[in-house]
Order: C-alpha cells, then structure tokens, then sequence
C-alpha cells in the first residue's frame, strides 16, 4: 500500500507529523493516534476528545502557543490528506499508516494491496438485478466485516458502484477490530463520500465496542458528518444491519 502513494503526496501528511513528534517528542504511533482522534472529534463534535487531546499537550509542560502551534499541524496534515486523496483517488490514509508502521512496533498488521482490493470488490460486488432494484427505501448494503482496515475494499466498491450507477443508494458497513483502523475508516467514510457505518469490535463474536454512523452529506449541510451510537443502541444497530450469525 505504502509503496502505491508518492513521497511528495506522502509528505503533505507525514511532513506536519513528523514535525509534531520533533516538538513533543511523542511516537510516530501516538501523533499518528493523536491525529485519529483529533480528526473524528472535529467531524463529531466532540469538544470532550478534544480537549482531552489539548490537555494531554498541557500535562507534557507545552504552553498554549505551542498547543496552538501542534493543534495547527494536525490541521495541516488533514489538508494535506484532504488534496492527497483528492489528487490520487487512493486510500491515501492506509498509506500513511503502513508508513509509519516500519518504524512503530504498535503497526503489527499490513493492509491488502490496492490492486488486490480491487479484485476482490469485482469478485463480491452485488449483480446487476440488485444495483438496478437498489431504492432509497431499500439500498444496497455493502460490508467488509472480516477486517476492513481503512477501508480501502469498501472504497474500491464504492467507486465501481458508481462507474456503474452513479445515483445508486447504498450503505456501507466496515468492521474491525482495531480501533485505529475503525477510526481510519471512519475518516476515509468522511472524506470519500460513504455514507455508513463503521464498527470497532470483534465480528466473529459480533461484540460491539464502538459503532460511529457516518453522514458525509451532513458537511454540505453544515452539519457534523460523524455521530457515534450510543452503547445502549449497539444491538439494534447490529439487527438493522442484518450483522449477526444467523445471517451467515
């Protein structure tokens, strides 16, 4: 994956974190995980894991102007993601991640290479009586509930779906067990246009430890595109989207 993104659109991405870790002295693991965070709470909302983070870079000794500096090249690394995915169409994110995995023992894990992902989303991709009937009242429901990583087998789907039937309804679901990943699809959700849902848990067990719905139509709104379900409504989400053993 890593090797498929070119170091100048790397850069735009991994440049503004690496500087953040050379004035922190944090991990490329934990600015890369501070940066997850940061992302999913300005699309949320969530003034809490915001100032959660902010908090942390106090309790290190930074002042605010250098929480201020830091908060700005973590923007500065999403605008970099943002023009990266929009520039190459990959699931630029995923990159990054294997990236830095080479110099973090945290990243113990490899995604599948784009070009296999893309076979794979031909190899299961719904026939063409299902896109035809799909409605807005009945969508197609399109998951990679095996370990979807960043994304990026959904992200194939999505852009062959569209080549195919450009106003097509669907749903996206995207299940893994990492929460790192979880969060990385809900951003690549975010920034390709999914609409969704994006769950962290165990999927051969269908535990369910954090479920994020994600509503990218909400930003022309003005909206925040990323709510998180409540625990309480774990299993009723499960049950809507037809995610449970019985099914299998």
């Amino acid at each position: 994956m890593s090797s498929q993104i070119k170091p100048k659109i790397r850069e735009k991405v991994t440049n503004p974190m690496d500087e953040i870790s050379a004035k922190t002295g944090d991990s490329s693991y934990q600015v890369f995980s501070d940066f997850l965070d940061l992302t999913i709470s300005s699309f949320s909302g969530d003034e809490r894991q915001y100032s959660t983070r902010i908090e942390r870079y106090r309790t290190d000794g930074h002042d605010m102007a250098t929480v201020k500096n830091l908060l700005q090249l973590h923007a500065k690394a999403l605008s970099g993601l943002v023009v990266g995915i929009e520039e190459t169409n990959q699931d630029v994110l995923g990159g990054i991640y294997e990236h830095y995995s080479t110099t973090s023992d945290n990243f113990a894990q490899h995604f599948t290479p784009g070009s296999v992902s893309g076979t794979m989303a031909d190899i299961s991709f719904p026939d063409e009586d299902k896109i035809c009937a799909a409605s807005p009242d009945d969508p197609l429901l399109i998951g990679d509930l095996s370990g979807c990583g960043s994304g990026s087998l959904l992200l194939e789907s999505a852009c062959r779906l569209h080549n195919i039937r450009a106003d097509c309804p669907a749903i996206y679901v995207g299940w893994d067990i990492d929460p790192d990943c979880a969060k990385m699809c809900v951003i690549n959700f975010v920034l390709n246009g999914l609409p969704g849902y994006v769950v962290q848990g165990d999927s051969l067990r269908v535990q369910v430890n954090r479920c994020w719905k994600i509503e990218p139509e909400n930003l022309a709104r003005e909206q925040m595109p990323v709510s998180e379900i409540s625990e309480r409504a774990h299993e009723e989400i499960v049950d809507a989207l037809v995610i449970n053993h019985d099914a299998d």
